[in-house]
């Protein structure tokens, strides 16, 4: 019987579009930096799980920023990410998972989120949309350690005392919340909101494909 949710939140809860050039073009005019640089920052960030293992899989704010220079050959200092974590917290600008949805279901299931990002800014983003009274925690990459990593998702599960049998992740990323719930041994749901998100190179089983984030009141 499944009593826990965990939702992933770009692209799940909030929409994170490229669109939104803006959160990283401030952070760069704050720092001194040329703004024309944001796309690179924007897909050297997305590459910087590229380096975990098993073993280690947390986020942090020295590294990604060494991870940054030595994608791009570049020199930012350490404070371009506390400038970019305040402006992505900002970051609210489409809501996908609408409030009544979200309280339907937290009336039947115990809520929470699991972010592939920092969590002083995933928390204020969740805030800012009035959605924190529906979600009992928001665990991050920079405290528990990223998915698809087994070890990272039995640190959330030992803490909130459940198994997997009792959970399902709901997320649009196949490589990595659809992974992480089939290394950990639960059921998931991916959110292909476009029809390209179901990866066929990546092997994963147990999960349903939704199309539109309304058909999870269809399934839970």
């Amino acid at each position: 019987m499944i009593k826990n949710l965990f939702f992933d939140l770009d692209d799940t809860i909030i929409k994170d579009d490229k669109s939104d050039a803006e959160v990283y073009k401030k952070a760069l005019r704050k720092c001194g930096y040329n703004e024309d640089d944001y796309l690179n920052i924007y897909v050297a960030i997305d590459k910087y799980e590229s380096i975990f293992t098993e073993e280690y899989n947390l986020y942090d704010k020295k590294e990604i920023i060494d991870f940054i220079n030595k994608t791009l050959n570049k020199n930012y200092s350490y404070n371009l990410i506390d400038e970019l974590l305040r402006e992505s917290s900002k970051w609210t600008k489409r809501v996908i998972l609408t409030e009544d949805i979200v309280r339907k279901l937290s009336k039947k299931y115990n809520l929470y989120i699991y972010t592939n990002y920092f969590k002083a800014s995933q928390v204020k983003r969740i805030e800012t949309i009035g959605y924190s009274k529906y979600f009992k925690k928001i665990f991050s990459a920079d405290v528990y350690g990223s998915k698809p990593f087994k070890s990272a998702f039995q640190k959330i599960l030992d803490e909130i005392g459940a198994i997997p049998e009792e959970c399902m992740l709901i997320g649009d990323t196949k490589s990595k919340d659809i992974l992480a719930a089939n290394n950990i041994g639960m059921k998931s749901i991916l959110y292909d909101y476009n029809g390209k998100r179901d990866n066929k190179e990546v092997e994963a089983e147990n999960y349903v494909v939704i199309r539109n984030i309304e058909e999870l009141l269809e399934i839970l």
